[in-house]
Formats: structure tokens, C-alpha cells, sequence
């Protein structure tokens, strides 16, 4: 029943392209029979023999018939023109029986006929209607033996012959099986490869598609990746579209809920957000949204104002999102915009997404969802860190720091007690270059701690000069970044360097910051313990500035507390300041620290120090960092 089934799709897909082939068929067999027909009018230019007008009019009507079909294309049914075409042949080799019997072109006809059969019929009624035709040679050789026929004499005897009428019949029944046996293998496997080549391109069309969506869609949130996105705002910027504005979308966290949650549930969040993207621009014609890996899109917004984008990217939301509540996920998702406009600040998708980058960079700095514009100054700014970047290289491979010190003064005795080694830097294009611009480049640069080895190297080798010229007892206080206080080996390095170089320990503090303690807290309590098992005391600098928790102060033994600028600015015009100020050199002497009050600028503020336990001042009041020896 399948294998019938299947025969009889073949068969309807064979059929849809058998018109064409009947049009051109109907088509050469009208100009065979108006070639006959002319041929019948030869006698008259000759003037040898008769004009067969009967034969002439028939070949003549018959092609003109068959042109009428072509012409009139598929008004006519497929059926109407294939019954045309065998009636046709049969009333030709019927007529050429009867009036030329056995030499005239019947049999060639019914052939004609036969293998039209198999060519536009189905096999069985092809098969059958091949075997009724064959039977007309053998109801006239009935007619024959029965004398209901009787053919002239000038025709020959073999017409007056039964016998070779079935002789006739029989020849094209053997004819009917063996072509109609031929033509349907040759049809059938011509079916099987129309069919075949049919389903390969269906697949091969199915396969390019699969292959455009993965050229041209990211395939988790299924958006137009870049490329695509690029043709599209080609096309838009070709019909003259101008006064647009482009927007970074940057997904905060995708990192931490990978972990917590598996990158499973990370992937199914952002295709959640692509979802909203586009459900978000569906009824916004004039925006596009598009992916461009990760956690960052990126949109195209026709139409619209700063002031109308600030707006709504206020009123934008992923939390409110079913899936992307804040209970589910375990905290609000974040998110970064940055925009730039179009033309008017890039020229190019590529220009525009550098930008947006630079933009981001910015945004990433400010409070969440917060959207920053593009500013030429922010470029300028990349720029110059890049130069810079390049330049601190150098720098640190040559060397070239120098070491500015600040002195840290006894407020009860006017005394120098110690001194702050602090790293300058300058350059030939910019000038002076302040640490707060430097360090953090090359905290990003990874060249930390090669810089801390250097400056430490440096300080180290002064030391001899700084005694000579402050005295056996001074202390110099060194800033330590966390990166290189947490460096493999990091005692090791500092204790064999003292060693190498003769230098007692005993004469220098390691400054730390909070930031230290980002790490597991029982690595940095060895790292100091060693330290201060070396001789070499450590202080926690800029204390009250970061998480100012007691907790390290409970598991770590520092030697100095440095209270922040930011504590004691206003201890001479707040009482709160003061009594915060008071507390924190309490908890100081309680727990055997001393306090070094840094950032110090006016005399009312020495005044209020000098109503507690904290002596040590350090600050513009008394110098600002010098350097002393080159």
C-alpha cells in the first residue's frame, strides 16, 4: 500500500510537468502534420499523380487543431488535450486502414498512439488502452475473413489476407508490452530522480536557511548578530535616515549567576532578555535590536531625543520580568547603557560601537541603569591612558620613578618621627602625572607588581640617605598595593631583599589598604605575622574610607591605625566628626595601635588632635611630598 501510495505521488509530481512537455509536443506534431499536409499538394506542382484532398484536409484541420491547443495554453485541460492528440492518431490510422490498408501509415500510427499511451497515462490504463488499440489491425482482419471488407486489387493481396492482419495485431501487442515495459522503467526512474532532486533542494534550501540563521542571528537570543545588523542600518542609512541614535545594552552579573546557577540558567537569562528586547521594539518600527555576543546589545533608535531616550530607559525594567525577579535570581539584574548619536559623533558601525565602548567604560563607573552619553573627552581620555600605558612600560623596565617623601610629625614634640615613601612620575608630553591617575593604569595593565618591586628597590637604596639625614630612629612607610602584598613568595622577596642590601627591617611599615581583605582573611593574617615576625611593622592605611570593619582588627595584629582624610576634614566645625574621631583612637589604644591622623591642612584641626590620643599628623600643614635625592 506505501510502495502504491508512493507510485501515486510519483505519478502527481510527474504530471505537474507534463503540461509544458504536451505544449511542446502539440506544438512539432502541428508542424509534422502541416508538412503532410503540403506534401499531399506536391502532384500539383509535378503534375504527376492525384492530390489527395481527403488525406490533405484531414493533416490540414489536425495541425491546425493542435496549434489551436498550443495557443490556447491551460484553458484547455490536460485530459481534453491528451484525448485530442490519441483521437487524433486514431481517426489517422483508421482512415489510412481503410484506404490504404497494410502500405499506408496506420500502423506507424498506432505506434504513435501506443507510446503516447505510456508517456501521459498511468501504467495500468496506459497498458490497457495500448492493448485496445491493437486490437483494430485484428477487427479488420476479422472483417477481412468475413468479406464485410474488401480492399481494390491495385492494394495487393496481403490486405485481402487475414492472417497478416493478425500477424499485424499481434506485432503490436509484442510493441505495447516492450515499449510500455521500457518507457514506464525509464519513467519511473526519471520520477525518482525528479522526486529526488526535488527533496534535495527542499533540504539543501532548508540547510541554507539553518546556515543563514547561523550567519545572520546569534543563536541563543535568536537577534540579528552584527553583521546582519549592520545590512539592516545600511539599508536604513541608504534611504537618507539621519538624526539617529545608537544604544549599548551591557547585562551586569551574568558572571556571578553563571556560577551560582549554572550557565544553563546564565544562557536561558539572556535569551529571556533578548525576548523582552524584542517584544520591547515589535510595535517600534523605527527601532532595531540586535546582539552582539554575550551580554551586550545594541539598538538603533529613528525618531527620538536624548531626552525622550533618558526617559525610557528609566522607565525600562528587566526585573519586571516573571522569570528575572530579584527573589529568583538573588538579586536585582543590572544593566549598563551607554548612546552616542548618529551621524553627528561616528561615521561607521564599527566607529559607533568603539565609542559606545568608551562610553560603557564610563557608565560601568556611574550608579545602576544609569545611561551615559558619548563625549569626545571621553576618547581623549582612552587615548591618553593607552600613551601612557605604553609609556609606564618603559618606565618601569628603565626605571624612571622617583620617590617623593612626606614627613610625619610628633604634634606633642615637634619632631620628625617618620616619613611616607610616595611614587612621581612625569612625563616629557604630559608633565607631572599624579598617582591616582598612574596607579590605577597600572593596577588594569597587570604591571603592578613589577612597579611595587621597582618603588620598594628604590625606597630600599635611599634608606642609608634618609637615616643620614633624619636620624637611626625614623620610620619609612611604604604603600603596598593588595596585589603585590598578595603575590606567591612575597616575604620571601622583601626579607632576602633587606638582607641583600643590609638594611634593618625594623625601619620600615608596610601601608595596606581594606582592599586587601577581599581575599580569605587567614592568608593575609601569615603574610603579616611573618612581617612582624621580620621586624617589619605593618599599618592599615586609610582607615573609615572603605568598610572600616572591626573584624580585622580582631584576627590581624596591625601596629598603626591611619585614619582617612575624609574623617577628619570637619572635625573642627562637627561635633559628630570629632566624637567619631575620639572613638576611633579609644578603640586605637585599646587595642595597642597607634593612630596617624593623614590629610591634615589647618591649625584648628591640630588643635582638636591635640585633645586626644592620636599625636601623629602627617599633611600639607607641615610639607608636602619632596623629593629628596634626585
Amino acid at each position: 500500500m506505501v510502495t502504491n501510495k508512493r507510485n501515486y505521488v510519483y505519478w502527481l509530481k510527474f504530471r505537474k510537468d507534463t503540461g509544458p512537455l504536451l505544449r511542446r509536443f502539440l506544438i512539432a506534431t502541428s508542424g509534422l502534420f502541416l508538412v503532410a499536409a503540403c506534401l499531399h499538394l506536391i502532384p500539383l506542382f509535378t503534375n504527376k499523380g492525384d492530390i489527395d484532398f481527403l488525406f490533405f484536409v484531414v493533416d490540414l484541420g489536425i495541425s491546425l487543431l493542435f496549434l489551436l491547443e498550443y495557443l490556447l495554453k491551460n484553458k484547455v485541460p490536460l485530459f481534453v488535450r491528451i484525448l485530442t492528440l490519441i483521437g487524433s492518431a486514431i481517426f489517422i490510422s483508421v482512415l489510412s486502414f481503410f484506404r490504404s490498408g497494410l502500405m499506408g501509415t496506420g500502423e506507424i500510427s498506432l505506434a504513435f498512439i501506443i507510446i503516447s499511451f505510456f508517456v501521459f497515462l498511468p501504467p495500468i490504463p496506459s497498458l490497457l488502452a495500448a492493448l485496445l488499440i491493437c486490437s483494430i489491425p485484428l477487427i479488420v482482419g476479422i472483417s477481412v475473413y468475413f468479406s464485410f471488407l474488401t480492399f481494390p486489387e491495385e492494394l495487393g493481396l496481403r490486405n485481402q489476407s487475414p492472417r497478416e492482419w493478425y500477424f499485424k495485431s499481434v506485432s503490436l501487442v509484442i510493441f505495447s508490452i516492450l515499449s510500455g515495459f521500457l518507457i514506464q522503467r525509464l519513467r519511473a526512474k526519471l520520477i525518482k530522480n525528479i522526486v529526488y532532486l526535488k527533496e534535495s533542494r527542499a533540504k539543501i534550501l532548508k540547510s541554507n536557511q539553518h546556515i543563514d540563521k547561523l550567519a545572520f542571528y546569534d543563536s541563543l537570543t535568536q537577534l540579528p548578530n552584527r553583521y546582519l545588523f549592520k545590512t539592516l542600518i545600511q539599508n536604513r542609512i541608504s534611504l537618507g535616515q539621519k538624526d539617529v541614535f545608537f544604544l549599548l545594552i551591557n547585562i551586569k552579573g551574568i558572571k556571578v549567576i553563571n556560577a551560582l546557577h549554572g550557565i544553563g540558567f546564565g544562557d536561558q537569562i539572556l535569551s529571556l532578555i533578548g525576548d523582552i528586547l524584542k517584544e520591547y521594539t515589535k510595535e517600534r518600527p523605527n527601532t532595531i535590536v540586535a546582539s552582539l555576543g554575550g551580554d551586550e546589545f545594541i539598538l538603533w533608535i529613528e525618531n527620538s531625543s536624548k531626552s525622550r531616550i533618558e526617559d525610557a530607559i528609566i522607565k525600562f525594567d528587566l526585573n519586571n520580568n516573571q522569570t528575572l525577579t530579584p527573589d529568583r535570581l538573588g538579586h536585582r539584574l543590572q544593566y549598563r547603557v551607554s548612546g552616542i548619536q548618529f551621524p553627528e559623533e561616528a561615521s561607521s558601525l564599527d566607529e559607533v560601537i568603539r565609542k559606545l565602548s568608551i562610553a560603557m567604560n564610563v557608565a560601568r563607573e556611574h550608579s545602576m541603569n544609569h545611561l551615559v552619553w558619548f563625549e569626545s573627552e571621553m576618547e581623549k581620555k582612552i587615548e591618553r591612558e593607552q600613551k601612557l600605558k605604553n609609556q609606564l612600560e618603559k618606565a618601569i623596565e628603565s626605571n624612571e620613578f622617583k620617590i617623593a617623601y612626606q614627613e610625619k610629625v610628633d604634634i606633642k614634640t615637634h619632631t620628625i618621627v617618620g616619613l611616607e615613601a610616595l611614587a612621581r612620575w612625569s612625563v616629557k608630553e604630559y608633565g607631572e602625572i599624579s598617582p591616582e591617575e598612574f596607579i590605577p593604569i597600572i593596577t588594569k595593565s597587570d604591571m603592578i607588581v613589577p612597579f611595587g618591586k621597582n618603588i620598594f628597590q628604590k625606597v630600599v637604596s635611599q634608606i642609608p640617605n634618609l637615616i643620614q639625614s633624619y636620624g637611626e630612629n625614623i620610620k619609612i612607610s611604604i604603600n603596598i598595593s593588595p596585589i603585590f602584598f598578595l603575590y606567591p613568595n612575597f616575604n620571601e622577596f622583601i626579607i632576602d631583599y633587606l638582607k641583600e642590601q643590609s638594611v634593618d627591617p625594623k625601619i620600615l611599615i608596610f601601608e595596606i589598604t581594606e582592599d586587601v581583605f577581599i581575599d580569605e582573611i587567614e592568608t593575609i593574617q601569615k603574610i603579616v605575622n611573618s612581617l612582624r615576625s621580620n621586624g617589619i611593622s605593618v599599618s592599615l592605611d586609610d582607615f573609615g574610607k572603605g568598610y572600616s570593619s572591626l573584624h580585622y582588627m580582631q584576627k590581624i595584629q596591625f601596629d598603626e591605625l591611619k585614619i582617612d582624610k575624609s574623617f577628619l576634614d570637619d572635625i573642627a566645625i562637627s561635633d559628630r566628626n570629632f566624637l567619631l574621631l575620639e572613638s576611633i583612637c579609644h578603640l586605637a589604644d585599646s587595642l595597642g595601635l597607634k593612630t596617624i591622623a593623614e590629610g591634615i591642612e589647618r591649625e584648628e584641626q591640630i588643635l582638636h588632635l591635640k585633645k586626644t590620643s592620636c599625636h601623629i599628623v602627617q599633611g600639607y600643614i607641615y610639607s608636602k611630598p619632596i623629593i629628596l635625592f634626585e
